[in-house]
């Protein structure tokens, strides 16, 4: 899947673990991705109920939200944390902007991503909510996708970017 960070194509250097592979071996897929050098992005629920041994690495580490998750601590682990995936489940669920503008209105400082239903018609939106990363499917990819961040010129409604 194609990465873009900061309006350029990337390597995406992140394993993500889902809550079923977090709960049949977690301990060996971490280890794994470590030692091959990638970075762990983990379902917030699991990262939280686990944060005294996967804290460890904050420059490694990352947490997976849903518009279905309790975010309600997700300011408290703001350090321990350098990305914050964000999932849109469908095209027509938009909770991971509001997710995205409270992250980055709270100080989050990190990698803010859009995992999941990512097009190319949504990411100046995304851009100006707060995300600075977007995973999209192959399929959704093209040579243009960059342009989407230059095309619109005139917006009518405030952003966090100053």
């Amino acid at each position: 899947m194609p990465l873009l960070i900061n309006g350029k194509t990337s390597v995406d250097s992140w394993v993500t673990l889902n809550a079923e592979q977090f709960a049949a071996d977690a301990s060996a897929l971490i280890s794994e991705s470590r030692a091959k050098g990638s970075a762990v992005i983990y379902p917030i629920a699991d990262y939280l109920a686990n944060r005294d041994v996967l804290n460890s690495d904050p420059k490694n580490t990352g947490v997976l939200v849903t518009g279905d998750d309790d975010l309600s601590q997700l300011t408290e682990i703001f350090a321990e944390v350098s990305l914050i995936a964000i999932d849109f489940p469908v095209l027509r669920d938009g909770r991971g902007f509001s997710i995205a503008r409270n992250v980055t209105r709270r100080g989050f400082k990190g990698e803010v991503r859009a995992v999941g239903d990512v097009s190319y018609d949504r990411l100046d939106s995304m851009h100006r909510s707060g995300f600075n990363a977007y995973q999209m499917a192959d399929d959704k990819f093209s040579a243009d996708t960059h342009k989407a961040f230059t095309e619109m010129t005139v917006n009518y409604q405030p952003t966090h970017l100053r």
